[in-house]
């Protein structure tokens, strides 16, 4: 065989390996950043989930407006020691142990006490107008606890129309990816508290700029705009779909090889309806590489069937499928992941390691069950 034709094989053979998607089981485990209390905490956590055959960690390094790394843009979390980088440390385990580690974010829900952030840097201090609103035009920063409680909502989440909160929540991400070393970025609160908390000025101007109506003039139920409805409808998922994609423009330019997912709403209708969330847009246009379903219900025939509906939906992508392991006990955690693999539905998330230990189920045990 000529040299030139032997080059031109191998270097299509690589490209065809490089594109194609890794179809290895996944088992995955969440940890929530109350873990990360230690260098010694955090280095304990990833040998456990080595011993335990565990491929995949999302550690949270930014929740409530807060970071667990170093960051320049946002406030360090009171409870991270000082000279400690959670971040830093965890990526060191985990790729000394062939752990891929994902880089879990809060986006949109950012503070939820009546207690104010004591940095000023918070973004709950930003402009007004940063902020999801009811109906009514109120901001939900004016809203007590007690208030967001009553409306079913966490807390305090940005507005996911305003352009100065998606250039924030871009160079966030941007600054994770410059600084350290992940194998993926994990969205978490991408969404709407509730699609009802849309009507944000940024919202409304914008809306009202491109279609000539006030969104809250919909409100009114004069039958001359009920067109607008469904216009309405898909701008506000719009709104968080153009994040997400823009995100991963930024990664495929700094790392092709880094992957973008999102923990979802497990039910795809659901999550559009109640919450702005077209997860299945965003793995049918390649804007994630998969979504991990908070498929939580103690009940294995309803995680089942979520998973299944949930499945038709992959597009491009691929889904997986989180388990709520923090409310089951070790035969109802062993029986899903059982009924799932069945189902030819593979990659699976367990929610989380702190609620696996509270529970005293360690990872020698997941292992020895079959995990």
């Amino acid at each position: 065989m000529k040299p030139m034709v032997k080059r031109s094989i191998l270097l299509f053979m690589s490209a065809l390996l490089l594109a194609a998607p890794c179809l290895a089981q996944v088992k995955g485990m969440w940890v929530v950043r109350y873990s990360l209390t230690s260098p010694a905490a955090a280095r304990k956590i990833v040998a456990r989930a080595a011993e335990a055959g565990v491929t995949d960690l999302f550690v949270q390094f930014f929740a409530k407006g807060e970071a667990y790394y170093n960051s320049a843009l946002a406030p360090r979390a009171d409870c991270v020691t000082p000279g400690f980088d959670p971040l830093a440390i965890m990526l060191k385990e985990c790729k000394a142990r062939h752990i891929r580690i994902h880089a879990w974010i809060n986006v949109y829900f950012i503070w939820s006490s009546d207690q104010k952030p004591g940095d000023k840097r918070h973004a709950y201090y930003r402009k007004k107008d940063w902020f999801a609103a009811g109906p009514s035009g109120r901001s939900l920063r004016d809203l007590t606890q007690r208030e967001l409680n009553a409306a079913n909502l966490e807390g305090v989440y940005l507005s996911p129309a305003n352009e100065e909160v998606k250039s924030y929540l871009r160079e966030l991400v941007r600054e994770i990816l410059f600084k350290y070393d992940v194998d993926g970025v994990h969205l978490d609160y991408v969404r709407y508290g509730k699609l009802d908390y849309s009507y944000d000025p940024a919202n409304r101007r914008a809306f009202k700029a491109q279609y000539g109506v006030d969104p809250e003039r919909l409100l009114e139920g004069d039958p001359k705009l009920k067109p607008y409805w469904d216009t309405w409808f898909l701008w506000r998922m719009y709104q968080i779909t153009d994040l997400v994609a823009q995100l991963k423009i930024d990664i495929h330019q700094f790392n092709p090889w880094m992957k973008l997912s999102a923990a979802v709403k497990p039910d795809p209708d659901e999550a559009r309806t109640g919450f702005g969330q077209d997860w299945p847009s965003w793995l049918a246009n390649d804007w994630v590489d998969f979504v991990v379903l908070m498929d939580y219900s103690q009940n294995t025939e309803t995680v089942l069937k979520l998973a299944r509906k949930a499945a038709r939906y992959r597009g491009r992508g691929r889904v997986y499928v989180g388990l709520g392991a923090w409310r089951d006990d070790m035969d109802g955690i062993m029986e899903k992941v059982r009924a799932l693999r069945q189902a030819g539905m593979e990659d699976i998330v367990l929610f989380s390691y702190d609620g696996l230990a509270q529970r005293g189920i360690t990872f020698e045990t997941l292992k020895q069950r079959g995990f």
